[in-house]
């Protein structure tokens, strides 16, 4: 797989700001005509299904000047957007079918590896926010510390090591399953992936809080979730023994 470029700041994923200039003359006029009170465009269309759709569940590409598809996972870079949801199965069809170049009105170059590129681009993402949320102060590491946020009714997010420990993984479940709401589960990544994010050793158990950043990872996993389950088979959240 390709290596996803580095990512260190974050552009809003609900909107396109109309005086960033991240969208071309022509994207905006194309643009459904849906903002907010400070002129931000909060729908697309979706080229695959012509279907006007919010932008949370979707993915922009641009062409480059080379005439390449290049995904826009940020939503920042200069040209005029193909929007598409945001799952495997629509890019798969979407490349088959090249409704990319019917999309640009031009003939379009696919790498054969877009797919997985994407979804490492979103992966990434998930992990780079996870690392401002802990600088900000916005998550709890370690079984313990973890436990007793999810029992107060803190935790917007629990996120738990797809290799760490059953038991301790199943105690932390049944904690959130009986708060209301219940928090939402992740197992997207290793323990080494989410130690690597959060700077720190053994993330194996994390907690993120309910606040600023909750609602940003949550548009985030609900884009990667359509190329992978955010909860590995099996995982129930299953009553104490």
């Amino acid at each position: 797989m390709q290596t996803p470029p580095p990512n260190n700041e974050f552009a809003p994923l609900t909107h396109i700001d109309s005086d960033t200039g991240s969208a071309s003359d022509q994207e905006a006029e194309d643009a459904v005509l849906c903002e907010d009170a400070k002129g931000r465009i909060l729908q697309r269309r979706d080229i695959a299904t012509g279907k006007t759709v919010t932008t949370d569940g979707l993915l922009r590409f641009v062409v480059s000047p080379e005439g390449v598809l290049t995904p826009d996972i940020a939503h920042k870079l200069p040209g005029r957007g193909m929007w598409i949801e945001s799952s495997r199965a629509a890019l798969e069809i979407a490349l088959k079918k090249n409704i990319f170049s019917r999309a640009a009105k031009r003939q379009v170059k696919a790498d054969p590896q877009t797919i997985p590129l994407v979804h490492d681009l979103l992966r990434r993402r998930c992990l780079d926010l996870l690392g401002l949320a802990r600088r900000e102060g916005g998550i709890v590491n370690g079984f313990e510390k973890a436990l007793a946020t999810v029992k107060s009714g803190k935790a917007g997010w629990i996120i738990e090591a797809s290799d760490g420990s059953e038991d301790g993984r199943k105690r932390i479940l049944y904690a959130g399953s009986q708060q209301t709401p219940s928090p939402n589960v992740c197992g997207s990544f290793s323990n080494a992936e989410l130690s690597l994010a959060l700077g720190t050793e053994n993330a194996i158990h994390v907690a993120l809080l309910s606040g600023r950043r909750v609602q940003r990872w949550s548009l985030e996993m609900k884009r990667l979730s359509g190329f992978e389950p955010l909860v590995p088979q099996g995982w129930g959240r299953r009553p104490e023994p």
